[in-house]
């Protein structure tokens, strides 16, 4: 992953962990941007799909922790 990469990718979790939390699983509510942020965060390892959204991964909660 290149350095700007990781940029926007840390960005991207930091905003859906902080506005489409619900408990311990991201919603995206059915939102267009929200679903495509998830589908991205799954491919990266860092959410597994949930309904709706998903659940961190330990690998994603330890990229929001170092970052």
């Amino acid at each position: 992953m290149t350095e700007p990469e990781k940029r926007l990718l840390v960005a991207l979790a930091w905003m859906c962990q902080q506005y489409l939390k619900k408990g311990d699983r991201v919603d995206h509510e059915c939102m267009g941007a929200g679903q495509a942020a998830v589908e991205l965060l799954i491919e990266y390892g860092l959410l597994t799909p949930a309904p709706r959204g998903g659940t961190w991964t330990k690998t994603g909660l330890t990229f929001l922790e170092l970052n």
